[in-house]
């Protein structure tokens, strides 16, 4: 019946080159009998590949449990019972009498269901025809090892999560419940944040004994997936109607430049594709599917049931797929994986979950390996159909609780109530040095030519560095002022300006840096840092796209990273800006162990 090919296709599992059952597939030991007859592209009438692959079975193997778990005394097996040779048979659903030596199990063993009490599994059974699962000591069962068992247990994890979750990656969402974070005037991030839940099972042990028999645990977390809601058409189109935007040669140039190479994020699946080209000169309802007697806007709509809402808006995206192959993409169905370095900064704050929302997570996993917790019109949870359930108590782990250390800059000590934020406490570290004995750095300022107000910035710079009174004081302007671009122009400037210029001594270049639009990072950052190491010069970088010093929205928060500037350049010289107690120790136990 279609019902019990639905149910065997809930319980096989495929797995590169075999095959993972939790029953017997009916018919599976005749076909081994028969060598070399191909179950799928064989030509005998049996199924085609679309990869035209061939499938033959080369063995079967029975497993149970392993024996590490102290489950299987006398290599017991699920089993369905049977009645007895020569007796007759009970009614249909009525438990044999040979029956009553076994232990039945909750679950059926004809179908994934499973029950609460035996009253339901029962009338099950007298309404189905069918058997419960029973146990009994069998012949040609072996246990399984813990890597095929743990291998097993997890892809049936996977299989239970994804009828019920959206896989993203290796976490799973629900996809109809998110949040949309705003900014404190109530406008849109423009990303929406999913709770995305980690689940996985492995070993433990109690106690750490030979004899102690080995635990199947699952270990559950509640994480973040954050998705932008605009999609490539929107980010292309600048708010124009999308069908009826023109994209010259200049605007194809430019966009094909910041895409390529580039990784989006499938909107319906949440797979994520490198990004090939762009092909202005086609859209979803003109550029057909290979093979096949469709566009790809009517394609989706057979396939995954989306309608396209602009299925003649140009351009369509070409991404990689699997094998080096080509897949095409409508533009309003992908969006940038990569967040802006503004928006990236305040994820703590818009994708982080607090302790009893992580719990109730949790406890939302739990439910997968709790008989009755769920139900559906699959016959209930996967998990505790196939016999896997949940010991109602926690593991008990041994935990070492690390004391705050003294922490002290400078003779200022950071009290036990600052532990955590003691940066502002560094901020007064006093080295008392007289002015007289100090080393003046002769500041080589490298400026991206974009930023405005470097003096200024300089000046706070210098400020926090001397208030510190260390030995190491920075010169009222700075030695000279080298102005720089992107890539290229920036480590071509300084280049060209260490190649060919006589310095004296104690120089240290501060370099305010500037990324292209839309990276975190500054691509010539490892370029500059090399020339000058092997200059041998100190440096220290100012990243503007992680805050933007020269227009600052928030001055106390502009402060708080220069000053942590000042310390790296002081630290970079060789002062010791803290110590901590901890340090002394973990250092003292190393010299006893060598």
């Amino acid at each position: 019946s279609k019902k019990a090919v639905d149910d065997l296709r809930r319980i096989v599992f495929f797995q590169s080159s075999y095959v993972f059952s939790a029953r017997p597939i009916p018919g599976m030991e005749s076909i081994l009998k028969d060598e070399k007859i191909p179950i799928v592209g064989g030509g005998n009438d049996s199924p085609i590949s679309d990869e035209g692959d061939a499938v033959m079975l080369t063995s079967l193997t029975v497993c149970n449990a392993p024996v590490e778990m102290g489950l299987n005394k006398k290599a017991a097996a699920p089993q369905r019972a049977a009645p007895q040779a020569g007796s007759p048979s009970p009614p249909v659903g009525q438990v044999a009498s040979s029956m009553e030596t076994l232990t039945m199990d909750m679950r059926c063993d004809n179908c994934v269901y499973t029950f609460v009490d035996d009253n339901a599994l029962l009338a099950h059974c007298k309404e189905t025809g069918h058997f419960p699962v029973t146990s009994s000591a069998d012949e040609g069962i072996r246990p399984a090892n813990r890597e095929e068992f743990v291998q097993y247990a997890n892809v049936v994890l996977r299989r239970a999560l994804g009828e019920r979750l959206a896989r993203w990656g290796r976490e799973y969402i629900d996809p109809k419940s998110w949040t949309e974070p705003e900014d404190r005037n109530g406008r849109s991030l423009g990303v929406r944040v999913f709770k995305a839940y980690s689940c996985e099972f492995g070993w433990n042990k109690s106690k750490p004994l030979p004899n102690e028999p080995l635990q199947l645990v699952v270990t559950a977390d509640l994480r973040a997936k954050v998705m932008r809601t605009k999609s490539l058409l929107d980010v292309m189109s600048e708010g124009s109607h999308p069908e009826n935007m023109r994209y010259d040669a200049r605007m194809q140039a430019a966009l094909k430049r910041k895409w390529c190479n580039e990784v989006v994020i499938a909107t319906y699946d949440k797979r994520c594709y490198s990004v090939i080209d762009l092909h202005f000169d086609k859209t979803p309802a003109s550029l057909p599917v290979k093979g096949m007697d469709m566009s790809h806007a009517e394609y989706f709509k057979a396939r995954k049931d989306i309608d396209l809402k602009y299925p003649n808006a140009a351009p369509i995206v070409a991404v990689s797929g699997r094998g080096g192959s080509t897949i095409f993409l409508p533009a309003e169905l992908v969006c940038g994986n990569e967040l802006d370095p503004q928006l990236k900064m305040k994820l703590p704050s818009i994708a982080s979950f607090t302790p009893q929302v992580r719990y109730e997570g949790i406890q939302e996993m739990k439910k997968y390996l709790t008989l009755g917790a769920q139900k559906s019109r699959t016959g209930g949870g996967l998990l505790t159909s196939l016999g896997f359930g949940l010991v109602d108590k926690l593991i008990q782990v041994a935990v070492t609780k690390l004391e705050l250390p003294v922490i002290t800059a400078a003779g200022v000590q950071v009290p036990a109530h600052m532990g955590g934020m003691w940066a502002p406490m560094i901020a007064k570290a006093n080295y008392r040095v007289n002015p007289q004995h100090a080393v003046k750095l002769n500041v080589v300022l490298v400026c991206h030519r974009s930023i405005r107000n470097h003096g200024a910035i300089y000046d706070s710079i210098r400020d926090m560095v001397n208030a510190h009174s260390s030995k190491y004081r920075l010169g009222d302007k700075p030695f000279q002022r080298v102005e720089a671009g992107d890539r290229q122009d920036h480590w071509g400037m300084v280049e060209k300006y260490f190649g060919g210029t006589k310095l004296p001594n104690n120089i240290m270049v501060l370099d305010f840096s500037r990324p292209p639009r839309g990276q975190a990072s500054d691509p010539a950052y490892s370029v500059v840092k090399s020339i000058l190491g092997k200059g041998g010069y100190l440096s220290q970088f100012v990243n503007f796209a992680t805050y933007d010093h020269s227009n600052p929205r928030d001055v106390k928060r502009s402060s708080i990273i220069l000053s942590g500037v000042a310390r790296q350049i002081l630290s970079k010289c060789g002062v010791r800006i803290w110590v901590s107690q901890t340090m002394f120790i973990l250092f003292a136990n190393f010299m006893k162990l060598s």
